[in-house]
C-alpha cells in the first residue's frame, strides 16, 4: 500500500511538471502536511542535503529538491542564479501550492534571488500563504570587506514571511542587519536566526570541524526547528 500511494505521488507530480513546464527535481513524497522546496546552491546539491531531504520525508515533510544549476544546464557559479528563467520557478511555485500542503522554499547562498524574484510573480494572495527559508543569502550586487554591501533590487516582497539563517562565523554576518532591512524595505515581514560555530556552506566543508560534521547529518531537525519555532506552517 505504501509503495502504490508513492507510485500514485510520482505520477501526480510528473503530470503537474509536464502541465506547467517545471525545473526538473527530485520529489521525496511524505504523507504529511508539509511541502519543503528545497533549492540548492549555485555549487549544486549534496549528498547531506539529499540525506536531509529524506530524513525529513520519513518523518512526515515532503520535499521538492531542486540543483538550479544542473537542472538548467549552466555553469556553478553565483551569476548563473541570477540567469534562471523565474517564470519557471513561479510556476513551480504554484504547482507546490496546488498540493494542498503548507509550502516552505529553503534556499541556500544566491539561490535565495531566483526565489525572491519568483514570489514576486506569484498573486498577493498566494505570496502571503508562503515562507521562505534563506540560508546565507547572497543579495549583493557588490561585497566588499569592511563596507556596508549594495544590495539588489528584489521587487515587490509585500506580505511574503521570510527567515534569514546566518552562520556565526562568516564574514557576512556583521551585514546581517542591513540585510533584513533591505528585505523589509521591499515588504517582506523577516525574522533572522544567526546559527552557532557553524561557517556558511558548512555540510559541504572539504575540511569541516567536528561539531560542522555532526550538524550537517542534522539538518533535517534544525530545519523542522526552525519551522516549528517560527511558527510559519
Amino acid at each position: 500500500m505504501r509503495f502504490f500511494r508513492f507510485f500514485l505521488s510520482g505520477l501526480w507530480l510528473c503530470a503537474l511538471a509536464a502541465h506547467a513546464s517545471l525545473p526538473d527535481y527530485q520529489a521525496f513524497p511524505a504523507a504529511g502536511q508539509r511541502l519543503l522546496l528545497w533549492v540548492a546552491s549555485e555549487r549544486g546539491r549534496t549528498v547531506p542535503e539529499l540525506a536531509a531531504a529524506q530524513q525529513l520525508a520519513e518523518r512526515g515533510v515532503a520535499v521538492w529538491s531542486l540543483d538550479p544549476a544542473n537542472a538548467y544546464f549552466l555553469p556553478q557559479v553565483p551569476s548563473s542564479m541570477d540567469a534562471l528563467p523565474v517564470q519557471d520557478l513561479a510556476a513551480w511555485l504554484r504547482a507546490a501550492q496546488a498540493s494542498g500542503k503548507h509550502v516552505t522554499v529553503f534556499a541556500v547562498a544566491r539561490a535565495a534571488v531566483p526565489v525572491l524574484r519568483a514570489a514576486v510573480l506569484l498573486e498577493p494572495d498566494r505570496r502571503s500563504q508562503l515562507c521562505v527559508v534563506l540560508m546565507h543569502p547572497s543579495l549583493y550586487t557588490t561585497a566588499e570587506p569592511l563596507t556596508e554591501p549594495d544590495y539588489l533590487d528584489l521587487g515587490d516582497l509585500s506580505g511574503l514571511r521570510v527567515r534569514v539563517l546566518q552562520p556565526r562565523r562568516s564574514a557576512a554576518t556583521p551585514w546581517l542587519p542591513g540585510l533584513v532591512r533591505h528585505l523589509a524595505r521591499h515588504g517582506a515581514i523577516v525574522s533572522d536566526v544567526v546559527l552557532e560555530n557553524l561557517r556558511e556552506g558548512y555540510w559541504a566543508r572539504e575540511t569541516p570541524t567536528d561539531f560542522e560534521t555532526a550538524e550537517s547529518r542534522h539538518m533535517d531537525s534544525m530545519l523542522l526547528h526552525q519551522l516549528d519555532t517560527w511558527g510559519c506552517k
